[in-house]
């Protein structure tokens, strides 16, 4: 009788199918997609993080530049006897800032051989005005090149008048995800020729 039963327990041994279960399968499935999940992940966001930190230095760039051509500005008008920030009763012609008095700020090139004269914004953050970018020269402008994700914003508010202004340039841009980013780069300038 008990060898009946090792005989039982040997045939019985040898009919079962060898290899995995279904729930095995699954789970070393889950673990594998897992393990390849993470590390692409991690390298996505990388990359994004890469692309708007590239943007972000040529924003700050951007915005440096339209504070030193308002600095230019200022000089090129008090030079000349001109008032500092419209550029009236010089010798020459000097460089009008007004429009970059007003609520909504301004626009200007400061890429031309000329002085620029700046642009009023019709819209909150010159939304309608976006910079191009000519691949040919390495540089922003308003005119030459191809559409650009950033826009420029240029505002100056007196403080002490005639004396003293605040002069904040906002570069903003759209992403890939649509998420907008600014750089905002403010600095106080002054009539240092009263």
């Amino acid at each position: 009788m008990t060898s009946n039963i090792k005989q039982y327990r040997v045939a019985a041994q040898r009919a079962l199918p060898g290899g995995f279960t279904l729930i095995e399968t699954l789970v070393a499935v889950l673990l594998l997609a897992t393990a390849i999940a993470g590390p692409l992940t991690l390298a996505s966001k990388s990359l994004t993080a890469a692309l708007v930190a590239k943007d972000q230095i040529i924003a700050y760039y951007l915005a440096q530049d339209a504070i030193e051509y308002v600095r230019f500005a200022r000089d090129t008008n008090r030079l000349s006897g001109a008032t500092w920030l419209t550029g009236a009763g010089g010798t020459s012609v000097g460089i009008n800032l007004n429009p970059c008095l007003g609520a909504n700020g301004c626009y200007l090139d400061s890429t031309q051989n000329n002085p620029a004269v700046p642009t009023a914004c019709t819209t909150s953050e010159c939304l309608g005005f976006p910079m191009y970018y000519d691949s040919t020269s390495g540089k922003y402008a308003y005119t030459v090149g191809s559409k650009s994700i950033f826009t420029r914003t240029i505002k100056i508010e007196e403080i002490n008048l005639g004396k003293e202004a605040s002069l904040a340039v906002t570069v903003s841009w759209s992403d890939i995800g649509s998420v907008v980013h600014k750089v905002t780069a403010k600095e106080n300038i002054f009539n240092w020729q009263p």
